[in-house]
């Protein structure tokens, strides 16, 4: 289940491990040019012989009914927004599996890739893991691979390490699962963080600085009467007027911008 081009990789990577891929869940068309990495599954679905699914809600009965009746053994989603409930969960007989750009327990939740490199971590990983509850990035992990973080790491260099690795893990572990040989190892919930939540921010006014900064570039600096002072890649910017309002004043020195 996937609608971008990370769960086509990962599909071609199963089948080429040896799986009988039976159906695919996917966004109904057409291709939306505001979701990143969306992609079309028609083509690698006839290849495959598999059975598409178009659903824009996985939870919903005539999603449920369709994946019924495919009767599947294994179902991974890679890269769907949408949580799967557990009467999803309960369609697979050997389970459903999903991949997560983080190590987890680690840092669960949304925007991996961008929190990643704003919180300067000097690694990360992804993990497949066994989706059994509701509850998002929670479950017995199958298998992990680190990815180390470069200090001029972009979001999409650190896409396109994480997009490999995800492949890797599915090549190297589909087999097993097949088998029934593939481990579950408990997630550790004393270890376990979440990713805080991203909130949009439109700068409608700010004025550039020549300043001396040592800090990252999106560091709070300092507050100042007419607005914030980040840090740039050179300089500072002043931030003066942005929407929603009232976000200058939730913002903190030391606070990274991202």
């Amino acid at each position: 289940m996937s609608f971008d081009v990370v769960g086509r990789a990962c599909l071609e990577a199963a089948a080429d491990a040896g799986a009988d891929i039976v159906g695919v869940v996917t966004l109904p068309g057409p291709l939306d040019p505001e979701r990143a990495g969306q992609c079309s599954f028609s083509e690698i679905s006839e290849k495959l012989g598999a059975r598409l699914v178009e659903s824009s809600d996985v939870n919903a009965p005539e999603t449920l009914a369709a994946v019924s009746e495919l009767d599947p053994d294994l179902v991974f989603v890679v890269g769907w927004s949408q949580l799967v409930g557990e009467d999803f969960i309960a369609l697979a007989r050997e389970g459903i599996f999903g991949v997560h750009p983080t190590l987890l327990p680690r840092h669960r939740g949304r925007a991996p890739i961008p929190w990643a490199i704003l919180s300067g971590l000097a690694r990360t990983g992804v993990t497949l893991f066994e989706i059994v509850d509701p509850t998002a990035d929670s479950g017995p992990i199958v298998g992990q691979v680190d990815v180390p973080i470069e200090h001029d790491e972009t979001a999409t260099t650190l896409f396109d390490k994480v997009a490999a690795v995800h492949v890797e893990l599915v090549r190297r572990f589909v087999p097993r699962l097949i088998a029934r040989r593939a481990p579950r190892i408990p997630q550790d919930p004393t270890r376990a963080s979440v990713w805080p939540k991203r909130i949009p921010v439109v700068v409608w006014r700010a004025t550039p600085l020549d300043l001396d900064v040592s800090e990252r570039a999106g560091t709070v600096l300092e507050r100042r009467a007419e607005g914030v002072l980040v840090a740039c890649g050179e300089g500072g910017l002043l931030l003066q007027e942005l929407e929603p309002d009232g976000i200058v004043e939730q913002l903190r020195v030391g606070e990274v911008l991202g």
